[in-house]
């Protein structure tokens, strides 16, 4: 698995994972079960491996989503079914968890994956954007002297306010902590 997100890396231009990366990942997967993972085989060799993890899909609707990280085929295991056999186990854990719908996201310039995506039935949502606070604007929101922070937690910590909220205005955080092995 680790060479298969080593050769992702490679692929995406990206820095691979080095050693303790790697070591977190499996981590995460085999003993914390904070993410999971299919793996494809062929001729007895890991030659694909779709990572996901399960959201709330839906606030008003209570229902959870299947979020799929990755999804690696390696290059010699292209256009040999791996790829759409492990989106159809994803799809398979999503029937059986009741989830609303399958996500993930793909460069802008991977046309090949794209056309896979569309050729088994996903497609484009156009009508959201997607938004994201990298890791220097969180710390630096995070920090921010302005920003009140919550004054309380369900499941959580009590956190303490730097700043009074504006009168009538109260912030408050829930923290839910989901028991291991769910």
């Amino acid at each position: 698995m680790v060479e298969l997100d080593r050769e992702l890396a490679r692929f995406e231009k990206l820095p691979e994972p080095n050693t303790a990366e790697a070591a977190r990942l499996a981590g995460w997967i085999f003993e914390e079960k904070r993410i999971e993972a299919f793996v494809a085989e062929l001729d007895g060799r890991v030659e694909g491996v779709a990572i996901f993890w399960e959201g709330l899909g839906s606030s008003f609707r209570a229902r959870p989503f299947l979020f799929l990280e990755d999804l690696v085929v390696s290059e010699a295991a292209r256009s040999r079914g791996v790829g759409e056999a492990l989106v159809a186990e994803v799809a398979r854990e999503g029937v059986s968890r009741k989830v609303l719908r399958i996500d993930w996201v793909v460069l802008d310039w991977n046309a090949r994956a794209m056309s896979f995506y569309r050729r088994i039935g996903a497609g484009p949502v156009t009508e959201w954007v997607l938004y994201s606070l990298g890791e220097s604007a969180m710390r630096r929101l995070a920090a921010a002297s302005g920003a009140p922070a919550p004054i309380g937690a369900v499941g959580g910590r009590v956190g303490k306010r730097r700043k009074p909220p504006r009168r009538g205005h109260r912030v408050a955080a829930t923290r839910s902590v989901r028991p291991r092995g769910l």
